[in-house]
């Protein structure tokens, strides 16, 4: 339970950056200096593309972390079981 609540914090937090990086995006284009725009946008679109790598981690560990609880439930029901009988 206790991997589950730090996914869902990780994911949390992978938003937030998510979400700060396209504020700054669209504080660079409301920019009147083109140079300093095109600056903004390219450091933006590097931290986005950070950002999408590592939602993609995200998933991938999500799935990992559903499998295990799904083997820890299977292991309770089978202890379960043997306790019943």
């Amino acid at each position: 339970m206790t991997q589950l609540v730090k996914l869902e914090k990780r994911f949390e937090i992978a938003l937030e950056k998510l979400e700060l990086a396209l504020a700054n995006k669209n504080l660079s284009e409301a920019s009147g200096n083109i140079n300093k725009k095109d600056k903004d946008v390219e450091k933006n679109t590097h931290n986005i593309d950070d950002l999408l790598i590592k939602i993609g981690k995200l998933e991938k560990a999500a799935e990992s972390d559903a499998e295990e609880i799904d083997r820890l439930i299977m292991k309770l029901k089978t202890i379960l079981e043997t306790d019943n009988d």
